[in-house]
């Protein structure tokens, strides 16, 4: 057996001769011992020939190779070498899936050869550093069915143009964890929109996502002269988020109300985006566009202007108050976070710990939640599809790095296996 970074392989030579001479001395007991009742049939349909028992004998040896075991500890029944047009692959019992999940083994492959005189069987078992971290994980399954298939016929346009608003002097990691985030949650396009100041450091940071300066007037935060900059690389876009690490003032209120007044998709608003809101709410009024906010309790305190306390000991109350109020979706992030639509009902999350609780967490919600939509779920499912796989991926990097440790790039890093997770 050989180690590599992310599969581990087995390898078995069966002298064809030999197995020839077993088959001619006592088959029947031979085939009992070593194989199952449908793998005699198959044997049967190829004639007995020796050289198909050698390569499915070779196979199970090999796959015993990769769990490290041999036989003994797995039994050759626990093993079963199935067929598929032809080509072979393994049938496995629980004793054999237990120690898979031992050693973090998601899936075995086998390949059997023949070369003159002998029967050569490879094994390869794929390590997935994220299976054993399921076992106390409870799925919900009705997240699966939110979730589009991808189709083969397909491009980075199929999946969305979410653009990502956000960004101050001393506040660029925000922008960065929500263009991260929606990239890992399937966008297929971002476009982070940053004011001119902060091109150079974005464009070092952000590989995948595409920057677009805005005029800044060197300041390093948007002004009024963003605007008409930002209205322009909107009409191509999908999805917006605004918010993350953008900071409060009459400009950036402006740039919130126009931003609400002109883009006729979907809008995320986070962070400063609603601190703006709560200045001046009568932006609400009236809007055409599905809206999602996605506050934190003080933030939402502001906007219902009520104390955190009152918000925390009334979370759904004040969630579905507000969405009803402005015909708007509310997110309350926090322990059981709330997707709340007074249109549709409550979702309250189960998954996430309070590792999460750290800085950038809020941010990267913001790009899962914008990368969602803009792959075409309805607003609502794609706040509720959202938190869970934030939460699940939080629970997974937990798993590693403790409640302690857990920061926002450790979240990113686990979007893809909650995705993944969902899926399986």
């Amino acid at each position: 057996m050989r180690g590599f970074n992310n599969l581990t392989t087995g390898v078995d030579i069966v002298r064809i001769d030999r197995i020839r001479k077993i088959l001619l001395k006592d088959k029947d007991r031979f085939y009992n011992k070593i194989f199952t009742e449908r793998e005699i049939g198959y044997i049967s349909s190829k004639g007995h020939r020796a050289e198909t028992v050698a390569g499915m004998f070779a196979a199970k040896e090999a796959i015993s190779k990769v769990l490290g075991t041999g036989i003994g500890t797995i039994g050759w029944k626990d093993i079963e070498i199935d067929h598929e047009n032809n080509k072979p692959y393994a049938n496995i019992s629980e004793k054999v899936k237990g120690r898979m999940d031992e050693i973090k083994i998601s899936n075995i492959e086998i390949s059997i050869t023949h070369e003159e005189d002998y029967a050569i069987a490879n094994a390869i078992g794929y390590y997935n550093p994220n299976k054993s971290k399921l076992k106390n994980i409870k799925i919900d399954a009705s997240m699966k069915t939110l979730l589009a298939k991808r189709v083969p016929n397909s491009h980075k346009g199929t999946y969305g143009r979410v653009a990502i608003i956000g960004g101050s002097r001393g506040m660029t990691g925000a922008p960065y964890l929500a263009s991260m985030a929606a990239l890992r949650a399937g966008a297929g396009l971002v476009y982070t929109i940053v004011p001119k100041s902060l091109e150079t450091i974005m464009s070092i940071k952000l590989t995948e996502a595409i920057i677009r300066p805005v005029e800044d007037k060197g300041r390093g935060c948007f002004t009024k002269d963003s605007l008409n900059p930002i209205l322009e690389v909107l009409e191509n876009m999908d999805v917006v988020a605004i918010g993350p690490g953008m900071g409060v003032d009459e400009d950036k209120i402006l740039i919130v109300e126009e931003i609400i007044k002109n883009f006729k998709g979907p809008i995320i608003i986070d962070a400063d985006g609603i601190n703006c809101l709560s200045l001046k709410p009568d932006i609400l009024s009236g809007h055409q566009n599905p809206i999602i906010i996605t506050p934190h309790p003080g933030e939402l305190a502001r906007l219902a202007k009520k104390n955190v306390k009152e918000i925390q000991d009334n979370r759904i109350y004040y969630s579905n108050y507000i969405s009803g109020k402005y015909n708007i979706i509310v997110v309350l992030k926090g322990f059981n976070t709330i997707v709340a639509h007074y249109k549709n009902s409550i979702y309250v999350n189960e998954t996430g710990n309070p590792g999460m609780a750290t800085a950038g967490s809020g941010d990267v919600l913001t790009g899962i939640i914008a990368s969602f939509a803009g792959q075409g779920l309805s607003l609502f499912d794609s706040g509720r599809l959202g938190v869970y796989c934030h939460g699940l991926a939080g629970d997974l990097g937990s798993q590693d790095k403790g409640e302690y440790g857990l920061i926002a790039t450790d979240i990113i890093d686990n979007i893809p296996y909650s995705i993944k997770t969902i899926q399986e």
